[in-house]
C-alpha cells in the first residue's frame, strides 16, 4: 500500500519539524507518538510474521484516542525508507538522543589531558 495521497504533504512537514527538533514525540515502547492540536500521529515498525518483511505504519487518532485512519508500508515499497526514517528520527527525539549527543560532545570537547 503506497502512502495515501492526502498524507504526502503532512509527511513532509512531520519529517521537517522532527528533523528541526520542533515536533515533540513520546515513546511508549511500541509506538512513537506526537500530539498536534486535536489529533495524534502514531508510528510503529516491525516485521510481518507471515511474510517476514519489515514494515512501518502510521495511525491517526482523535484527541479522545479513537483511531480514525491507519496505513502501512512494506519495505519493498518505494516510500518505505522515507517513512521509516521519520519513525527512527521520531524515536531518537522521543528518547532524547540528539540532546544527549550534544551534551556528550560538549563534555568530551572540554576534557583535558591529565599527566600522571
Amino acid at each position: 500500500m503506497p502512502v495515501p495521497d492526502d498524507y504526502k504533504d503532512i509527511l513532509k512537514v512531520l519529517i521537517e519539524k522532527t528533523d528541526q527538533g520542533i515536533l515533540t514525540w513520546t515513546d511508549d515502547g511500541l509506538h512513537v507518538s506526537s500530539d498536534v492540536d486535536m489529533a495524534k500521529f502514531s508510528l510503529w515498525a516491525g516485521v510481518d510474521e507471515r511474510t517476514n518483511e519489515s514494515f512501518v505504519a502510521l495511525g491517526l487518532y482523535t484527541d479522545t484516542g479513537k483511531m480514525v485512519d491507519s496505513w502501512y508500508l512494506d519495505e519493498s515499497e518505494t516510500e518505505y525508507l522515507e517513512v521509516f526514517r521519520l519513525y527512527t528520527a521520531a524515536k531518537r527525539h522521543a528518547n532524547g538522543v540528539p540532546s544527549l549527543l550534544k551534551n556528550l560532545t560538549q563534555r568530551i570537547s572540554e576534557m583535558k589531558k591529565i599527566d600522571l
